[in-house]
């Protein structure tokens, strides 16, 4: 498991794990693995992703089969909802909603609001 930057680059892997499996024939085997932010959160960015890269061999007959999977971490959403009607020329309050998604606070974000009319983009600490 290794970081990917927004520019498509890789990071060092910070997990790798190692298993051996006898599988009978026509059947399956599954292997789980899980990742907690602790443990990807120091490794990645607010743009980057996450490489999974899985490799296997078939011992009787030296076959290799590898696969790649990238997953792109989301932001969670905004949601703004105005509480009052919009008229041209008069100021609206805006609510906006933000949840943190997690397991540590937050510190130093600024919202930055923009709009017909507004001069300039307004920044708002949070």
């Amino acid at each position: 498991l290794a970081p990917v930057r927004y520019t498509g680059v890789a990071g060092p892997p910070f997990r790798q794990e190692q298993h051996r499996r006898a599988v009978p024939p026509g059947q399956e085997e599954t292997v789980t693995m899980t990742v907690g932010y602790a443990e990807y959160g120091p490794h990645v960015g607010d743009q980057d992703a996450l490489k999974l890269s899985v490799a296997g061999a078939v011992e009787e007959t030296g076959q290799v089969v590898a696969k790649e999977l990238r997953v792109r971490l989301q932001a969670p959403d905004l949601t703004l909802t105005l509480l009052a009607p919009a008229v041209v020329g008069q100021e609206v309050p805006v609510q906006v909603v933000f949840q943190n998604p997690l397991p540590r606070a937050l510190t130093g974000a600024v919202l930055r609001m923009e709009g017909a009319g507004l001069s300039c983009p307004q920044a708002v600490t949070v």
